[in-house]
């Protein structure tokens, strides 16, 4: 089965799809070292949007090639939802253009659950400013209108594909045991 988890930075997906992935005695599928493409700067500030959205897109390729025993559960951090929702807000029109006209074209695996790990604004707020990490102004990860753009564009995205196949909104604003409870019990529906 392959799961994958969405959401804006800083909501804390990471840590519930590690936990999941424990839970679930599963596989946790995260970003790799990439010996093709170095890790530009990312973020709406970044000075090459399109090679860190790319850079993106490769990384879930990455990921999708490790799934390869039926039997197992395999747990995402971000999926080309994830990308989709970046790339509608940080990409000059011109950019996102020629994005999406290769990356729609690209293979890609459907996950058979879509969690969508969303926050109240005072949530994500809090989680942000906790996260302690070098890159977070370099990024824009700290400024907080950009976040809680990226927060709806998930919320929307979860609305729109709601009926076509099983996408989850998850608030994710309890901690982090409650958060596991609530997506290893919707996973739990499709085993």
């Amino acid at each position: 089965m392959y799961i994958v988890i969405s959401g804006v930075h800083g909501v804390g997906k990471s840590t519930l799809a590690r936990e999941v992935a424990k839970r679930l005695s599963g596989v946790y599928l995260t970003e790799s070292v990439d010996e093709l493409i170095a890790p530009p700067r990312f973020g709406p500030n970044s000075p090459d949007k399109l090679a860190g959205q790319f850079w993106h897109a490769r990384q879930v390729l990455l990921k999708e090639q490790q799934i390869t025993d039926s039997q197992k559960h395999y747990i995402c951090d971000r999926g080309w939802a994830d990308i989709y929702a970046y790339s509608r807000s940080i990409l000059p029109e011109k950019d996102r253009d020629l994005f999406f006209a290769i990356a729609d074209h690209l293979p890609k695996k459907l996950p058979d659950v879509h969690i969508v790990a969303y926050a109240t604004p005072e949530v994500l707020v809090d989680r942000i400013s906790r996260r302690n990490r070098d890159n977070l102004e370099a990024w824009a990860e700290d400024d907080i209108d950009y976040a809680l753009k990226i927060n709806q564009a998930f919320l929307d995205f979860s609305t729109q594909f709601k009926d076509l196949r099983p996408v989850y909104p998850v608030d994710v604003g309890g901690t982090i045991e409650e958060n596991v409870e609530k997506v290893v019990d919707i996973i739990k529906k499709h085993i």
